[in-house]
């Protein structure tokens, strides 16, 4: 059985776990399925299954942060994404790769999806833990006071600037503003 909290309803072992994965993942761009599909992730992130497929989606599901036409599509795949992000073991690595992939999307060519991704980045850093936040807070604050610098939509310049605000809030609170003076 796929490693996970116990609750109630069915048990899924590790075979139907993973074919119920491929099945999310082959239809995921079915706009008639996709409330159902993003309930269904939710409930198996809800129920923290750890199995190499699902971080496979979780991929594919930050994709669609950016990517998706429907914006309410764009908010529940973000909202998966940071449940994803926040409630995971992450190693090191995963966790730079999942920032990295926040970060170098910064300048995506779509506003609508640079609006998302901005929503998304400044709920990781209201959310992330106050030392995880500390340790990643230079790798996540040069790159948005560069797109801040670089960018022509009001309504994603209004997004990048509540990030960046919310970035200093909560690492100069939480370090006395030592880190913001340099010392």
């Amino acid at each position: 059985e796929a490693r996970g909290a116990s609750g109630g309803g069915a048990r899924l072992g590790e075979p139907q776990l993973r074919w119920l994965l491929k099945f999310v993942q082959v239809h995921l761009d079915d706009g008639g399925l996709q409330p159902s599909l993003f309930g269904l992730l939710r409930v198996v992130l809800g129920r923290r299954f750890v199995l190499p497929e699902l971080y496979d989606m979780m991929l594919v599901v930050g994709d669609m942060v950016l990517q998706a036409d429907a914006e309410p599509v764009r908010s529940a795949c973000g909202s998966l994404f940071l449940t994803f992000l926040l409630g995971y073991p992450l190693g090191q690595k995963r966790l730079q790769q999942n920032l990295d992939f926040l970060v170098s999307n910064l300048g995506y060519e779509v506003p609508s999806g640079r609006a998302s991704l901005l929503a998304l980045v400044r709920q990781v850093v209201l959310k992330l833990p106050p030392p995880l936040l500390h340790e990643q807070a230079d790798r996540l604050l040069l790159p948005l006071v560069a797109r801040l610098v670089n960018e022509t939509d009001r309504s994603c310049v209004a997004a990048v600037g509540e990030a960046v605000r919310a970035l200093l809030g909560r690492v100069c609170a939480q370090s006395g503003g030592a880190k913001a003076a340099g010392a």
